[in-house]
């Protein structure tokens, strides 16, 4: 006969039940653990929960990308703690490593201490229209003031020294600033490039790159190559990042914890075209930088809910280049600057010509100023692009730039013959024995291209380049057969979205909190948002690196060089003489002469116009002895006299290219 039980005894049966349902169901989520992690099924996965997951590996630091950022912070986790754990995944291999940073133009900002606040001005007007957090700004000018010695400091056990990139010792005075229209150029800054000291060269292809590889090397650093970083590993309750999923060289994924916290230093999304496509618009924008950097990082903060900024900037932080992309390289080569031979012309779709090809647009990152802006050259609005030119032109020079562009940079680079027949055999360069012949290679009308050419040509024999005032010393005749053409599309070798992170390197939500344990360095996630001044995406790179390392660690590392942390004087490498100048205070111009002795500044005084000079004689004295005791340019501005001793100070950045005697 059937029993009734109570209520009591059916709740105890029911707990039980209950516990041995959840021992069984635990049992097999153990089992399943064991036998099978969570697999990286395919790019959709960019964030897996901590809580399915099997740690295969353990270490204080995780840093995703071996470039500028990369190398920078794991220099800064050992100088800080020699002990601590810091283990490096790169997606590229070996050959074929350095990221953004070794296909660039290996220059780095520095800014003189007391210019600081002048360069802010510079800097909030090559952002605007974008409005970037006065802290922000605070602490990226300050660190461009301030981390010279570091630097040197860091590079110098390797046999590399910061010097200037157009050769000799860094000076203040040496950069060159490319938005001279917008208030705040005028500060005092110097451009920097690594190389290696007593190697015999100037400049050294890679150099920032090579210079800090080695430094990191030289303290421990063990990179691991074609390990690419495939997703974020987050605790699905607290919601901190514990670590990411690695796919092997073999296929097969590893997780590893990050115990103090992951730093995506993974670059930009230049090597992914559709997400080109899909944040800018265009169609075929072809990456000069590495095929490495294809936005892995930008999808992982995405998946995870971070903040997106400047994802826009295409074309704002660096314009368009002008990109030649052949077969055998997954990214592009970079047009020549400075053709020796005036002898071509680039057309657009419709076989015309649609700007002033030959001007210096690479001075200001391929921009121009037009109606009171910087706007960008217009090869992105142009397609198809060729460049069409001649057998005096192409036996002249190399057609492509030596020194920027990863296939020219890379470890193992490509050297474009010095005539270009080399290319042209292996059908990279366009060859016909008329204009007409070559317009039907090209898919063009042949009346319209030889229309074009004939009146390019007469203009030539006029003197003047009546459509878009093109120096008449650039520009020769089209006329020596055989003639040539090659293709041309937009190239950028920079873009700098990401998800927005604050000072302390670390990744932030759409309402401005930090995502525990994830911090980001370099070129993801940029500060940098509208135009852009040569040597601020390296120096960033380091900046933030250390910044994100300093944030985990709770310590700043401090390095001492040798060499001091401090750039030369602009006469530090100027002939013994008198060297003429005039300046602008608050009236009208007036020549200020400086004398050099030894590599020495040894006198200052006013030649013509003294008249239109506010400041006294007895100020001017006391300026030049300042300026002659200290032998710096880093002295205070005379109290009453401001405006002159800015100008004067801005007369010694430039006066050494005007030597009187």
């Amino acid at each position: 006969m059937a029993k009734n039980i109570s209520r009591k005894d059916f709740l105890k049966g029911a707990a039980m039940s209950a516990a041995g349902v959840g021992l069984f169901a635990s049992g097999l989520m153990n089992a399943a653990a064991e036998e099978e992690k969570p697999e990286y099924k395919n790019s959709s996965n960019w964030v897996l929960a901590s809580q399915n997951v099997k740690w295969d590996e353990e270490h204080d630091i995780v840093i995703a990308g071996y470039g500028m950022a990369g190398t920078a912070a794991y220099i800064e986790a050992v100088e800080i703690d020699p002990n601590v754990d810091v283990v490096i995944y790169d997606k590229s291999d070996e050959e074929n490593a350095g990221g953004q940073a070794i296909a660039s133009g290996q220059c780095v900002i520095f800014v003189q201490k007391d210019d600081i606040e002048t360069f802010r001005t510079y800097m909030r007007n090559l952002n605007k229209p974008q409005v970037i957090p006065e802290e922000d700004f605070n602490w990226l000018t300050n660190e461009f003031a301030t981390d010279l010695e570091w630097i040197q400091g860091a590079l110098e056990p390797v046999g590399y020294e910061v010097g200037y990139s157009g050769g000799g010792a860094l000076r203040w005075g040496t950069l060159l600033v490319e938005f001279p229209k917008l208030e705040g150029a005028d500060f005092v800054g110097a451009t920097g490039h690594f190389r290696k000291k007593d190697g015999g060269i100037p400049f050294e292809n890679g150099g920032c790159w090579n210079g800090f590889a080695a430094a990191a090397e030289y303290r421990g650093a063990k990179p691991n190559y074609s390990h690419q970083v495939v997703c974020l590993v987050q605790d699905s309750i607290t919601k901190r990042v514990e670590g990411v999923g690695v796919k092997k060289p073999d296929g097969t994924v590893i997780y590893v914890k990050a115990k103090k916290g992951v730093l995506l230093a993974t670059g930009g999304y230049e090597g992914d075209m559709q997400m080109y496509r899909d944040f800018n618009g265009g169609d075929t924008i072809y990456n000069a930088g590495s095929p490495y950097v294809t936005g892995d990082g930008v999808k992982m903060e995405m998946a995870i809910g971070a903040q997106l900024w400047h994802m826009d900037n295409h074309t704002m932080s660096c314009g368009y280049f002008h990109g030649i992309k052949v077969p055998d390289y997954e990214t592009c080569f970079i047009r020549q600057f400075y053709m020796k031979h005036g002898g071509w012309m680039e057309v657009a779709a419709d076989s015309t010509r649609y700007y002033n090809e030959a001007d210096s647009y690479q001075r200001q990152h391929m921009k121009y100023y037009s109606h009171g802006q910087y706007v960008d050259v217009p090869i992105h609005r142009s397609q198809p692009v060729h460049m069409i030119f001649d057998d005096d032109c192409c036996k002249a020079q190399p057609i492509v730039n030596a020194w920027i562009g990863w296939p020219v940079t890379c470890r193992n680079p490509y050297h474009w013959s010095d005539d270009n027949s080399v290319e042209i055999e292996k059908g990279w360069i366009v060859k016909a024995d008329t204009i007409e012949e070559l317009a039907e290679k090209l898919g063009r009308d042949p009346e319209a291209l030889r229309a074009e050419v004939e009146h390019y040509n007469a203009m030539v024999d006029a003197g003047e380049d009546a459509d878009f005032g093109r120096d008449i010393t650039t520009m020769a005749k089209i006329q020596k057969a055989p003639f040539y053409a090659i293709e041309e599309f937009p190239a950028m070798p920079a873009c700098s979205g990401g998800a927005r992170r604050n000072i302390k390197g670390q990744v932030l939500t759409w309402d401005n909190q930090p995502i525990e344990g994830l911090y980001s360095a370099g070129e993801l996630g940029s500060l940098v948002c509208n135009l852009y001044q040569n040597g601020t995406y390296l120096h960033e790179a380091i900046c933030s690196g250390r910044a994100a390392i300093d944030t985990m660690l709770g310590g700043r590392a401090e390095l001492k060089s040798s060499a001091g942390g401090e750039a030369a004087a602009p006469w530090a490498e100027a002939e013994d003489g008198d060297y003429s100048v005039f300046v602008t205070g608050l009236h009208d111009p007036y020549e200020v002469i400086f004398t050099i002795k030894d590599k020495k500044l040894v006198d200052m005084k006013i030649g013509e116009g003294k008249e239109n000079m506010f400041m006294t004689d007895e100020q001017f004295a006391e300026f030049a002895k300042n300026i002659i005791d200290t032998q710096s340019m880093g002295v205070d501005a005379i109290s009453g006299a401001t405006i002159d001793s800015q100008a004067i100070t801005g007369g010694l950045m430039t006066a050494f290219s005007h030597k009187t005697s």
